[in-house]
């Protein structure tokens, strides 16, 4: 999970190294893009931190988005403890730690098909999600769609799981 509050104080006065741990929790491995972010302090409010993880994730190159997809987990994967603490939260949520054997086909296939089509694993919004359900029909409807548009689809699914860790950890809500 992300840090149980944001104190964005201490974020701000932090030595960049320091500063760059603190906001890593709020995206999923990715240390460069957190030191980039860090860069861009002080940060008044939780939405203008959000905003700057936005921006430092817009403004990578394809080969910068590529290493930022390809740390995230698949759904599901076979090691969740290797997952952050917050992927483990968010996909048990969803049911994704426990699954029934035939659900553990299916999301095996699913994922999969989605590496080999696209080149990283599929990064989905899970907050966003009511169901398991959902996250097939999520899976099967970007299998259908182009490079292009899936790589656009993943720097917004992550925005938006970034912006849902950095408000949980402010107290504020967001849809």
């Amino acid at each position: 999970m992300p840090p149980d509050r944001l104190d964005l104080d201490a974020l701000n006065a932090a030595p960049e190294a320091q500063a760059a741990a603190l906001i890593l929790p709020f995206i999923e491995r990715a240390p460069d893009l957190a030191i980039a972010v860090a860069m861009q302090r002080p940060f008044e409010r939780a939405e203008d931190l959000a905003d700057a993880i936005r921006g430092a994730i817009l403004a990578l190159d394809e080969a910068g988005q590529l290493a930022l997809f390809r740390g995230h987990p698949e759904l599901s994967p076979p090691a969740p403890d290797h997952m952050t603490p917050a992927s483990q939260s968010e996909q048990h949520r969803l049911g994704l730690t426990k699954l029934s054997p035939a659900d553990r086909r299916r999301l095996d296939d699913l994922n999969h098909r989605y590496v080999a089509a696209f080149g990283f694993p599929f990064i989905v919004a899970l907050h966003r999600l009511p169901d398991i359900a959902s996250v097939y029909d999520a899976f099967e409807t970007r299998l259908m769609a182009d490079r292009a548009t899936e790589m656009r689809t993943a720097c917004r699914e992550i925005i938006s799981v970034s912006r849902a860790r950095v408000m949980a950890a402010a107290g504020l809500v967001t849809s």
